[in-house]
């Protein structure tokens, strides 16, 4: 089901052909940070809101940059509040951003990734740039030897310039890891878990008394689970990356252009990734070009929100160590 829900006086047209970034809250919250620094710098206009109720709902002030006095959202919606997942375009309508502020609802999250699907093909998106950061600890050797903790995933329709641009930068391929046994029944259990808050598994023993219609919708359960399998495993696993994989691969499998950029990351102080994130996004499309006269006065590089200053609490008082 689409929930985009555009605001006042916006022309939901203007999505057509442009390109959407959007994140996947993965560890550290590399993503969302990334998209801040995209969000504060670029001064989009905010569009309209996902209203998803897979997804916990908040409220609160919206953010802006140091030298901003008034917060970004304010272009399209005057009591510059935030809600959980809005969605933000640039005035040229090249750039179609997507922040998410809260987490899904446990074991819902695969409902929030099928709406996404929805909104991306009712929107008819040119392109779709998934950002999304993986488990540093779990990388393998290659991974760990290489000169970067940056990875990428093309689609199929991807086009081949944007492809190329990108080996072009040094940029690797995210390596298939094969999952471990231990990994591999925690995935089931967790399926299983889903089936059971959603009520589909509904017999419990072969003496049970359930309907001929309950059998066949079980049976079709599991067929689509077998399906779904089957998507997620022509796709690299992204460990603790969110819906990434999910989504990259309902994408890739209707033939949507999807990149998935992926930074290792531990968690901790994710600013810096951050800004790597973004560098390497900017790299590949040249989003944020700064003038002359930007770069000869120093306002040329990423604008930090306000909100970051409070983003792993106050700092301590050095009367305290003395």
């Amino acid at each position: 089901m689409n929930t985009f829900v555009a605001s006042p006086h916006f022309d939901t047209q203007r999505l057509k052909g442009s390109t959407l970034i959007l994140p996947s809250v993965s560890i550290g919250n590399v993503p969302q940070l990334a998209t801040d620094l995209l969000l504060s710098t670029l001064q989009l206009d905010r569009v309209g809101a996902i209203e998803d109720e897979n997804v916990i709902p908040v409220l609160g002030p919206a953010d802006c940059p140091h030298d901003a006095t008034v917060p970004v959202a304010t272009a399209a919606a005057p009591g510059g509040l935030s809600l959980a997942v809005e969605v933000f375009q640039s005035k040229d309508g090249k750039w179609t951003l997507i922040q998410q502020r809260s987490p899904t609802v446990r074991h819902r999250s695969h409902h929030y990734a099928d709406n996404l699907i929805k909104f991306i093909q009712d929107a008819e998106f040119q392109q779709v740039v998934l950002l999304a950061s993986a488990d540093g600890a779990r990388r393998i050797d290659v991974q760990l030897r290489s000169g970067t903790p940056v990875r990428y995933i093309p689609s199929p329709a991807v086009p081949k310039e944007l492809t190329d641009n990108i080996k072009r930068l040094g940029l690797e391929i995210l390596e298939n890891v094969p999952t471990t046994e231990d990994e591999r029944r925690e995935a089931i259990r967790r399926r299983n878990e889903e089936h059971a808050l959603a009520g589909t598994q509904q017999h419990q023993d072969a003496a049970s008394t359930s309907s001929l219609a309950e059998r066949v919708q079980d049976i079709q359960l599991e067929g689509q689970q077998s399906e779904q399998q089957l998507l997620l495993e022509k796709v690299p696993r992204i460990p603790n990356g969110g819906i990434a994989r999910r989504l990259h691969s309902i994408c890739q499998e209707k033939g949507i252009a999807i990149l998935t950029v992926v930074l290792f990351a531990m968690e901790g102080d994710n600013a810096p990734d951050a800004i790597l994130l973004a560098n390497v996004l900017n790299a590949i499309f040249k989003i944020h070009v700064p003038t002359q006269e930007q770069i000869m006065d120093g306002s040329g590089d990423w604008k930090f929100p306000k909100s970051w200053d409070s983003l792993y609490g106050n700092t301590f008082h050095q009367d305290m160590y003395q």
